[in-house]
């Protein structure tokens, strides 16, 4: 008995410790704890790590689910906790699939494909050719297949002088909650337009583009039900010609250009690998064609979980440029978003600005306030009820950003004088802007600059190479709307003239 003893001590001491090494134990026993209060969560035996979900996979509305070894179901019954056996397996992907997909071990049939997305959106572009297109914007890295965004305007086929704001999902692939709301986004849009006086003005005064899946090939292996755990694209980073071997792949929101090399991982067994470069993935380079055509002035990444907003940045300490603004609008974001439990709504936290995400990467480079949305809590993968409740809910957060699409903030055209042509120029906000962001520049199609800004007086400069700088003083912003400054630069003679 004193040895007995003596051995479930040393079980004790160990396992805290066994649970967040890297060499984890050969987990066999799937185990279900209910009511387990948040306090409890991330001590000792039940150590949550969204990147590696090696023993506790879940915990929602005050469940956990965990893998186990005898040895460590033992310390938990000596601890007191209560459990049942859910499923007992050598093979740890079965009891993932128990774990995440739930009894059926297969993906709830109220999440869409990747295919299921396309063919309704095929089906609203029959019925609603004005408002709707779906625009080839590339291919997956490893298996060729087709990403898509899809334009919602008023006059869908013809560009228009309009700002524009986006709405993705699925970096990630086990994170289809975005796929989901985006999706939703999509048919509110198109089929309450002159219906409802929002959607309507929204149609009309914004051009939106939404990519419902960026991952399009991860999403295809946890859609369906080949590995529920992948985040990552199907790179074949490890060359044995295999695909989905766990966990293979770049994560592709790790994989922008800015402050790549801090961020992520260099490993490619991590949960986090960046990838061998900047753009390493097609996946990346096809947000970024269409964010360099498009230049939004907004946009909302979806992401699973944690109901928290992230947003441009702490730097180190260093805050965004447009650190006040920013955090006004990722505040209302947070705030016009309700919680699963219904009674509290998301937080609004800084993202760090060296990790090579989408947020930084469109801030820094063209100035569109983006923001991640962490969408439900303890899982990526929902029962169907919280799946229907966390879609709704996020909505009203889309619904908040479109509405921003109306300013305050300045915006016109910049023109050369003799010809009236649009120019690619630079906006500069001088006392505003610092070197941590690219310059500011007018969007190539029309000339014209877009910049959210609190009401007040701004001193502005405009410059673009062979044009003499105009410099303006004393610009006022009013509240509540665009104020608009249209500016014909001179060209500079050249030489012999």
């Amino acid at each position: 008995m004193k040895l007995r003893s003596i051995v479930l001590a040393l079980i004790l001491c160990a396992f805290p410790v066994l649970l967040a090494s890297q060499q984890s134990p050969k987990r066999t026993l799937l185990l279900q704890l209910d009511n387990i209060p948040p306090e409890q969560i991330n001590k000792g035996l039940l150590m949550f790590d969204e990147y590696r979900r090696d023993a506790v996979v879940s915990y929602v509305r005050g469940t956990v689910m965990l893998l186990a070894t005898r040895a460590e179901a033992e310390v938990l019954k000596e601890r007191g906790f209560q459990f049942s056996v859910v499923m007992e397996d050598t093979n740890q992907l079965n009891l993932y699939k128990r774990a995440i997909y739930g009894e059926t071990m297969m993906m709830p049939a109220i999440y869409h494909t990747y295919e299921r997305i396309i063919e309704e959106v095929d089906a609203l572009t029959r019925k609603y050719p004005k408002i709707i297109k779906k625009i080839l914007i590339g291919k997956t890295s490893q298996e060729k297949r087709d990403i898509y965004a899809v334009k919602i305007s008023n006059d869908v086929e013809r560009e228009q002088d309009k700002p524009r704001i986006m709405f993705d999902g699925c970096h990630h692939a086990d994170e289809v909650m975005g796929a989901e709301i985006c999706t939703a986004i999509i048919h509110e849009l198109v089929e309450k337009y002159n219906k409802d006086p929002r959607v309507t003005d929204w149609l009309n005064t914004c051009e939106i583009f939404v990519v419902p899946v960026v991952n399009v090939d991860g999403h295809h292996v946890v859609m369906h039900s080949i590995d529920p755990r992948w985040r990552k694209n199907t790179r074949d980073t490890n060359g044995s010609g295999v695909l989905y071997e766990y966990p293979e792949g770049v994560d592709i929101n790790r994989n922008y250009d800015f402050n790549w090399a801090h961020g992520g991982s260099d490993d490619p067994m991590s949960e986090r690998y960046r990838g061998p470069f900047p753009f390493s993935e097609s996946e990346n380079r096809a947000i970024r064609s269409l964010a360099d055509a498009e230049r939004f002035l907004l946009s909302i990444s979806y992401h699973s979980a944690g109901e928290v907003i992230y947003f441009p940045w702490d730097w180190r300490g260093r805050k965004a440029p447009d650190d006040k603004l920013l955090t006004e609008i990722a505040n209302g974001l947070a705030s016009s978003i309700k919680t699963m439990r219904g009674d509290t709504c998301y937080k609004a936290e800084y993202g760090a600005g060296t990790v090579g995400q989408s947020y930084p990467w469109l801030y820094g480079r063209y100035g569109t306030f983006d923001f991640i949305v962490e969408t439900g809590n303890g899982t990526a993968i929902f029962a169907d009820s919280d799946c229907t409740g966390i879609m709704w809910n996020n909505l009203g957060g889309a619904w908040y950003i479109l509405n921003h699409g109306t300013g305050p903030g300045l915006t016109g055209h910049i023109t050369d004088a003799k010809t009236h042509k649009p120019l690619q120029a630079t906006v500069w906000l001088p006392t505003i802007e610092t070197e941590d962001v690219k310059r500011r520049m007018t969007e190539p199609k029309f000339g014209r600059y877009w910049r959210l800004l609190d009401p007040g007086k701004y001193y502005l400069v405009v410059m673009m190479e062979g044009y003499e700088t105009k410099v303006i003083k004393d610009v006022e912003v009013k509240l509540g709307e665009w104020t608009t400054l249209d500016i014909p630069l001179q060209p500079l003679p050249k030489s012999g003239d």
